[in-house]
């Protein structure tokens, strides 16, 4: 009798144990996916950032490719936004950013860091970013060579609708917005290390 009474517990408590795995169980899982899920959206918010300062940092770097106010200038249209834009993409893309949800803006930047001037709107069009609206000219930027020695600011600000990798975002949410904004003071050639 005693054999019969220690068999049946020991199976009762085999059998407690798997129901309690089988509750907890769901409640990990949730708790893995929402760290992954974070912790990728997390990734994809640097990227902007780092994205947003390089693009900065080339068009702080250009100027006005040395057209010192002489406009229009073809050169400078052609090259100026074309290299930042390029420079945003390449970081993006290689950080895994899905570009369809990518909007880019190159503007002239206040002390505050808000537009002062017209935005050049980027967004991406069958593979590559078109500009849809602006006329924020790259040979009208000044850099301290023209003007009385008058130094511009350049903001380059990236919008993106993160979307979940995971899927568990999606049960609440069709996105998340994310933005990032770098300035930096157009200059005598800057030199990128």
């Amino acid at each position: 009798m005693m054999k019969l009474r220690i068999g049946l517990s020991a199976r009762r408590q085999r059998g407690q144990s798997v129901v309690e795995f089988a509750l907890i169980l769901p409640v990990l899982a949730v708790m893995l996916v929402s760290v992954l899920e974070f912790g990728l959206a997390f990734d994809a918010d640097m990227a902007l950032e780092a994205a947003s300062r390089q693009g900065a940092r080339v068009g702080a770097e250009m100027g006005n490719d040395g057209t010192q106010g002489i406009c229009p200038n073809a050169l400078a249209e052609s090259t100026v936004d074309p290299s930042i834009i390029a420079t945003v993409q390449a970081s993006l893309t290689g950080a895994g950013v899905n570009m369809s949800s990518v909007t880019v803006w190159i503007y002239g930047a206040g002390v505050d860091g808000s537009p002062i001037t017209d935005i050049n709107k980027y967004s991406w069009v069958s593979g590559a970013f078109v500009k849809q609206s602006g006329n924020y000219t790259a040979c009208g930027r000044h850099d301290g060579t023209f003007g009385g020695g008058i130094y511009d600011d350049i903001g380059v600000r990236i919008q993106y609708t993160y979307t979940s990798r995971t899927g568990l975002l999606a049960i609440f949410t069709g996105g998340l917005p994310m933005s990032a904004t770098s300035v930096m003071p157009i200059g005598p050639p800057w030199k990128l290390q």
